[in-house]
């Protein structure tokens, strides 16, 4: 398990299926829809942000979800509810700010 998903690995999965797995141990299929880049803090961080879109009927809190992506790879990271998608569907939301590796 890594702790953060690189932004590029984000961008070549955007489509793809992830598993959100909550605390209760709840597992909901989510779709990525985007992987912008965010604004750092300085040239000694990164940000980048992933949107997934949740299955219709289902909205989840603001809470850390294991996430786990079809090959296997997995993290947990705080997810928080964003603007919904154009035909109604949740959003989940994920920001990372880190230093440059």
């Amino acid at each position: 398990m890594h702790s953060i998903p690189s932004h590029d690995a984000l961008i070549a999965s955007i489509g793809q299926s992830f598993t959100f797995s909550t605390p209760q141990g709840r597992e909901i299929e989510a779709r990525l829809v985007a992987a912008p880049t965010g604004t750092p803090m300085d040239d000694d961080y990164v940000c980048y942000a992933a949107t997934f879109e949740l299955p219709a009927g289902i909205q989840l809190p603001q809470d850390v979800y294991r996430i786990a992506a079809s090959d296997g790879a997995a993290w947990d990271l705080l997810a928080t509810p964003t603007r919904p998608s154009a035909d109604g569907k949740a959003n989940l939301t994920v920001v990372v700010h880190c230093l440059r590796g």
